[in-house]
């Protein structure tokens, strides 16, 4: 595997605001249906993908246990967002 670089792991944080913010629309204010809330979340991650490729800023080396720690963080606050939604 090639060096971790900042830009993977905002590839991550882009991934995990779409769900969520499809699921906040979706849980609390308009239901989709389902089909519907799968290409919004793709179209989001979409666009967010494109402007983080955009900028030079991503293109940092980083070194691997701060790759893993900074995905883990991103996993755990995707899982309490979705869950504090749900309520």
């Amino acid at each position: 595997m090639r060096e971790p670089t900042l830009r993977k792991v905002a590839y991550g944080v882009a991934m995990a605001i779409a769900i969520i913010l499809v699921h906040f629309i979706n849980a609390r204010i308009y239901a989709m249906p389902p089909i519907f809330a799968l290409f919004l979340a793709i179209f989001i991650t979409y666009l967010c993908i494109s402007l983080i490729k955009k900028s030079d800023k991503f293109d940092q080396k980083i070194s691997r246990t701060k790759y893993n720690l900074l995905n883990a963080l991103v996993v755990l606050v995707l899982f309490i967002a979705y869950y504090t939604i749900a309520k």
